[in-house]
């Protein structure tokens, strides 16, 4: 008998294992509830979100030939909410495009389901969500709705969920197919043509006491190999953070370690660090004070093993400028980690209006050894501002205005592959926001 069946057995009994103690306390607590079908609400809420965009160093430095780029996108979304004790069926559908990007007179459609869920009760506080859904933990650093991209993000999923006074549970799992998948007999092959994975375990935890909160996150993806749909590569994640918060002082400290293979089978070993301290006046002003360190590779002694830390599924927009820099890991790394001493000041001008300045310090974590050279070039990479304004005009609507520029040195020209660092780098947007309930029913 093929001995790769037997691989795959245990590798499948290891993760069963993993995760069956954190399930049994998920499920400790279940206590069967009567259902009453009395009361039921109905909702529809509208999201109207455009967008325009000044581009003149986004993502990528400029040079001498070229030119700034702008355009206006937008977000259409309706969401459906229905709820009766026991039961809740969400979904969400949206329209995502630049405009002018397509012919009016086009034929082909562009709606997408965003979310569709249901969520049935299966005892007190427990609670199983099956369908498509948005991933949320924590600062959303390895999870989230990304929501300052249009699309959003989102999973198809079976997620456990238990909550009891200061103790929460989630238990995720998810198995993705390529189109066509139903049609199949034998074998299971996800080779879409998109980067994403085959197999999702994850597992959230978080207890509050007092003043402190603890959280931890065990994740496990795989990703199939490019050549062989027997071939899975299972990467590993498990950290957590705690959290302290007296008056107006918080802080907090994360960590997580990496480990398995990367989604190209490469054996990987990598971890990351955030530290942080926040202090928050009776009215106006909020102070953030912290740093990302991300693992990387060390250009002059390279191994066989990547330690290059991949951030999963987060949020990047928030964290590391809004220019948005260092999105694609570790490839905006060049593999060389990175260091981001952040500041970031806020201040509440009254009610409606928010005014925000953030900076940041890029320095590569690691050595990076330009190709053909012998000597690792310098660690400091540059700096950048985010200028940021809220306006909340009205319970439904809110006005964003931001302005970032850039400053790189030479060593940012060979992690990005391209650019003049003598140029300063721009980019500017205005979003509105519309978020009105067009409906909503009440049955008692």
């Amino acid at each position: 008998m093929d001995t790769r069946f037997f691989q795959n057995l245990s590798k499948k009994i290891r993760l069963f294992v993993f995760f069956v103690p954190v399930f049994l306390t998920i499920t400790h607590g279940y206590t069967q509830e009567k259902i009453d079908s009395t009361r039921e609400s109905f909702t529809i809420d509208l999201e109207f979100r455009p967008r325009s965009e000044f581009r003149n160093g986004y993502r990528q430095m400029r040079n001498d030939t070229t030119r700034p780029a702008f355009f206006t996108e937008g977000r259409n979304r309706l969401y459906f909410n229905y709820e009766r004790k026991g039961f809740i069926f969400h979904t969400s559908i949206q329209d995502v495009r630049v405009w002018g990007q397509q012919d009016p007179r086009s034929t082909e459609g562009s709606i997408q389901v965003f979310e569709g869920y249901v969520q049935p009760s299966l005892g007190k506080g427990f609670s199983v969500r099956i369908g498509r859904q948005k991933i949320m933990f924590d600062n959303q650093r390895l999870f989230a709705q990304n929501d300052w991209r249009q699309n959003g993000g989102s999973h198809d999923g079976v997620r456990f969920m238990y909550m009891k006074n200061s103790f929460e549970a989630d238990l995720i799992g998810a198995f993705n197919q390529g189109k066509g998948a139903q049609e199949n007999f034998f074998d299971t092959d996800f080779s879409p043509g998109f980067s994403s994975y085959k197999v999702l375990l994850v597992n959230f935890l978080k207890y509050k006491k007092g003043e402190f909160t603890l959280s931890g996150v065990n994740s496990a993806d795989a990703f199939q190999d490019t050549d062989s749909s027997a071939i899975t590569y299972w990467r590993f994640t498990q950290g957590g953070r705690i959290e302290y918060s007296h008056k107006r002082l918080y802080a907090t400290l994360a960590g997580y370690f990496q480990y398995g293979k990367t989604p190209k089978g490469q054996a990987l070993s990598a971890w990351y660090i955030q530290p942080e301290i926040q202090y928050k006046d009776n009215q106006h002003w909020t102070i953030r004070l912290g740093a990302e360190i991300f693992s990387g590779d060390d250009g002059l002694y390279p191994t066989t093993t990547s330690h290059s830390f991949d951030a999963l599924y987060g949020v990047n927009h928030r964290f590391l400028g809004t220019m948005d820099y260092f999105t694609r890991f570790p490839n905006d790394f060049n593999n060389a980690g990175l260091i981001d001493p952040y500041l970031f000041v806020f201040f509440k001008v009254n009610e409606k209006l928010t005014l925000r300045t953030d900076g940041h310090l890029f320095y590569s974590q690691n050595n990076f050894l330009p190709e053909g050279e012998q000597t690792a070039i310098a660690r400091y990479l540059g700096f950048e501002n985010d200028l940021l304004l809220y306006y909340k005009a009205n319970s439904f609507t809110e006005i964003q205005l931001g302005y970032s520029w850039a400053t790189f040195t030479p060593s940012m020209v060979y992690i990005k592959k391209g650019g003049n660092s003598d140029l300063i780098q721009h980019w500017a947007f205005l979003m509105i926001t519309f978020k009105p309930k067009l409906f909503s029913h009440i049955k008692s």
